[in-house]
C-alpha cells in the first residue's frame, strides 16, 4: 500500500468505504457549501506527501467537490500540483474543525491497519480500518482498503457489499468499481465481474486491471473471440504490463501461434486473413484467473 503523510498532527495512506458508511450516513451531503459564509478561521496546513486540494477538501470539508472552492482560495487552479512542504490557507468553520479532528484521530487507524496488512495480517489490518470508519464515517480510503483486505482474505461476498457502499459514495472512481468487480468475480458472478470491468474503462480506458481482467471474463463466458482481440488490445495498450508475459501465452494457446503473429501485425480488430480461435483452452491452462491482487491501490 501506498502511504502518505499529512500534517496537522496527523498521517495517512490510502483508499473507500465500509459498512460503516451506510449505518452512519456517509452518503449524506457535507455541511461545508463552499461559500465561506460560516468561516470562524483560516487555517494554514503545511502539504505532505501525495496530497491535492481535493484530498484536502475531503479531509476539512467531507467532500472533493470542494477542491475547486479551496484552489480558489489560494489563488491557483484546482489542477495545481502541491509540493511537499508547501503552504495552504484552509478557510474553516466550526463543523469543518470537527471533521479534520476525526479525520486526525482515524487516520492514526488507518496506518496501523495498512502496516498490518502490508504485515500479511490481515484480521489485525481490518480491525484498524474498521475503527477508523467508526471514527470517521465519511473516510472512504479506510473502506475500500478494508474492501481489498477482506477480499484477500478471500471474503468476498464481505468486500462485495462493502465495496458496494463505497462506490454509491464515490461512483467515478475506475479503481472502486474495478475492485468491485474482481470481489464480484471472485464469488462466483463473473457476467458481474465483466461488466464492472468494462465499466472501469469507461471511466478509465487505460485501466491495466481493467483491461486484463476484462478479457480473462470474456473467455470465462465463452466470448473466446472477443477475449482474443481484449487481450491483444491490452498488449497494445501495456506492451510491458505486469500480465503482459501471460497475455502472450494465452493468446498463443487460444489462436495458435501462426494467427498470434498476424494479430499482432495487425492495426487491432480487424486481423488479415482468417483467424482461427480454439474452442478449448490448451491443456494445463488455467480457465478464469484475474489479476492478482494486492494491498490496497499501487
Amino acid at each position: 500500500m501506498r502511504r502518505f503523510e499529512r500534517m496537522m498532527r496527523t498521517t495517512l495512506l490510502l483508499s473507500a468505504c465500509a459498512a460503516l458508511l451506510a449505518v452512519a450516513g456517509c452518503g449524506g451531503p457535507p455541511t461545508f457549501t463552499g461559500s465561506g459564509a460560516e468561516t470562524i478561521e483560516m487555517v494554514t496546513h503545511v502539504v505532505a506527501d501525495g496530497e491535492s486540494f481535493a484530498s484536502l477538501a475531503d479531509d476539512y470539508y467531507g467532500t472533493t467537490d470542494a477542491a475547486s472552492f479551496l484552489a480558489e482560495a489560494n489563488g491557483v487552479a484546482p489542477g495545481f500540483a502541491l509540493d511537499r512542504g508547501a503552504l495552504v490557507d484552509v478557510p474553516v468553520g466550526e463543523e469543518d474543525v470537527a471533521r479534520y479532528a476525526r479525520r486526525t484521530e482515524a487516520k492514526s487507524h488507518y496506518n496501523r491497519g495498512t502496516e498490518h496488512a502490508e504485515a500479511g495480517e490481515l484480521r489485525k489490518a481490518t480491525e484498524e480500518f474498521r475503527e477508523a470508519l467508526r471514527i470517521d464515517p465519511r473516510f472512504v480510503d479506510a473502506g475500500y482498503n478494508l474492501g481489498v483486505v477482506l477480499l484477500m482474505m478471500g471474503e468476498p461476498s464481505a468486500a462485495v457489499a462493502m465495496l458496494d457502499q463505497v462506490l454509491a459514495v464515490r461512483p467515478n472512481d475506475p479503481d472502486i468499481v474495478f475492485a468491485l468487480g474482481k470481489a464480484l468475480f471472485d464469488g462466483g458472478d463473473t457476467a458481474g465481474g465483466l461488466a464492472h470491468f468494462e465499466h472501469a474503462l469507461t471511466l478509465d480506458p487505460s485501466h491495466e486491471e481493467a483491461m486484463f481482467s476484462r478479457a480473462v471474463a470474456l473467455l470465462d463466458v465463452g466470448r473466446l473471440e472477443d477475449g482474443i482481440f481484449a487481450l491483444d488490445a491490452y498488449l497494445r495498450r501495456h506492451p510491458s504490463g505486469s500480465w503482459a508475459e501471460v497475455a502472450r501465452t494465452r493468446l498463443i494457446e487460444l489462436a495458435g501461434e501462426a494467427a498470434f503473429e498476424r494479430l499482432r501485425a495487425s492495426e487491432g480488430r480487424d486481423v488479415p486473413g482468417e483467424l482461427t480461435i480454439g474452442t478449448e483452452p490448451a491443456t494445463g491452462a488455467e480457465p478464469g484467473t484475474v489479476v492478482p491482487w494486492e494491498a490496497g491501490r499501487p
